[in-house]
């Protein structure tokens, strides 16, 4: 009798984990909702000068984020959309379990054919170059 009674508690208590676990994550953003700077479409290369020439990252017009490498997240896929004209936020969907989704800002100058990149708004503000990644616009 008590084993009977113990599978109902246990499938009771999974269920409460579970509902637990999809309340807390973070949901991918909703990108027609979200304003992404043209000016960002393309392919960037990294900056040979910051030992960045190996990084590649394409900036897509659907808001899908290629070459993740750089960002945070290894090769797993990526959503962008930018707020201001110098906010970057780079959605990083998770491994698997959705708990584990996340969100990164950046901020962001592009100025003649280069794209400058700070994870602190303070240094872009204050014109920060040399703490800046730099990457130039793929062709130039």
């Amino acid at each position: 009798m008590k084993q009977v009674s113990l599978i109902p508690r246990l499938l009771a208590s999974l269920l409460l984990i579970l509902l637990a676990l999809s309340a807390c994550q973070e949901q991918a953003p909703d990108l027609n909702k979200k304003e992404r700077d043209p000016r960002l479409i393309g392919l960037w290369v990294g900056s040979e000068a910051q030992g960045l020439s190996s990084a590649r990252v394409e900036f897509r017009p659907d808001g899908v984020l290629l070459g993740g490498d750089y960002f945070p997240g290894g090769k797993r896929k990526k959503l962008f959309y930018t707020e201001g004209g110098r906010r970057l936020s780079v959605f990083v969907y998770g491994s698997g379990i959705k708990v584990s989704n996340w969100t990164h800002d950046f901020y962001y100058k592009v100025e003649d054919g280069r794209l400058f990149l700070w994870s602190s708004e303070q240094e872009m503000l204050s014109g920060q170059y040399g703490s800046a990644d730099t990457f130039v616009r793929e062709g130039r």
